[in-house]
């Protein structure tokens, strides 16, 4: 028996095929591909880095990743913090496993760090920010998937650092108006306004809808990460079943009236398997809930863009509803 079978003989049968799927993969890009498809489908998290080491030890350069801004990206570089401990001394990093004493300001949420190495040669980290909100925390098998890449991920490397994905970069798009107040909005918030804005968020399976008073020329954006609050869990703006009200009560407070108002829905990407009570992905549930309450609600949907395998990047205007979309597929 070959030493790969050996392996994956002993592994769970998800992260077997993953390392299979890893070792048959002979191109960088396949090599991404699996790495996604093991942090957003197996594990739960949609905000990630990959980084190489640069020959000269001083900094990370970006190879790819997902659901974290230019800024936060360009925070992640130097090479210092845990990320840094990390790609110095080769020991992985779990958040409520080993001790985050030395963590930068700019590793907030981190979740997980790993080596990515051939031998004693370390060539990079994987760095896994928020999970999911159904994920408690890391899981027996998310460890054994993060080890499985750490000693077979290194041929993410040969196809060299990447720049690092501009802020404002959806093409085609013209660039912000003179005057216009441009923003982030993090997963789980809301955003409405009365003077013009432009709003950017990034998604992965979760959903963001966008509402715009076509008289008054005043909107707002929603961007929520599950149906409905887990049981024995709070009601929050997080989940769409208090999101899409909540949206439409805070433009109300801005003088908008719901016969005016139209709807836009965006997400619901399939980055994990079928849920188990529906038989369809978070993604899809999703974009289910937003349907239908927006039916309920009687808003018309003009505009949409869900589902796919991929995330997505979002600019949103405040003052004529214009909604511009980049898509997401690493590198």
């Amino acid at each position: 028996m070959s030493t790969v079978s050996q392996k994956v003989s002993s592994f769970r049968p998800r992260t077997a095929a993953a390392l299979q799927r890893l070792t048959a993969s002979t191109q960088p890009s396949q090599v991404l591909e699996v790495m996604g498809e093991i942090v957003s489908q197996l594990i739960g998290c949609e905000e990630y880095a990959l980084l190489a080491v640069d020959p000269g030890g001083r900094c990370f350069a970006h190879i790819t990743s997902m659901g974290l801004t230019r800024e936060h990206l360009q925070s992640l570089l130097p090479l210092q913090g845990i990320l840094g401990q990390v790609a110095l001394g080769g020991v992985p990093h779990f958040r409520g496993r080993t001790s985050s004493a030395g963590a930068s300001a700019h590793e907030e949420g981190l979740t997980a760090c790993v080596p990515v190495r051939r031998g004693e040669r370390i060539y990079g980290v994987l760095a896994l920010f928020r999970l999911l909100p159904q994920k408690w925390g890391l899981e027996e098998e998310d460890l054994e998937l993060l080890t499985l890449f750490s000693e077979n991920g290194v041929g993410a490397f040969a196809g060299g650092a990447s720049t690092l994905p501009p802020e404002q970069a959806v093409a085609p798009a013209p660039s912000s108006p003179p005057g216009v107040r441009t923003l982030y909005l993090h997963p789980g918030d809301i955003f409405t306004s009365s003077t013009p804005s432009e709003v950017t968020t990034i998604l992965g399976s979760c959903i963001a809808v966008s509402l715009w008073d076509s008289h008054l020329r005043r909107g707002g954006l929603s961007h929520f990460l599950l149906p409905r609050a887990p049981a024995l869990q709070a009601p929050s703006i997080r989940y769409g079943d208090l999101a899409i009200p909540t949206l439409v009560e805070q433009l109300s407070r801005l003088g908008c009236q719901r016969q005016h108002l139209q709807a836009g829905m965006f997400g619901g990407a399939i980055l994990e398997g079928p849920g188990p009570e529906t038989g369809a992905s978070l993604g899809q549930r999703n974009a289910q809930l937003a349907r239908t309450l927006l039916k309920e609600l009687d808003i018309p949907l003009v505009a949409e863009d869900v589902g796919g395998a991929f995330g997505r990047k979002l600019r949103f205007r405040t003052e004529d509803g214009t909604v511009m979309l980049k898509t997401l597929r690493g590198g």
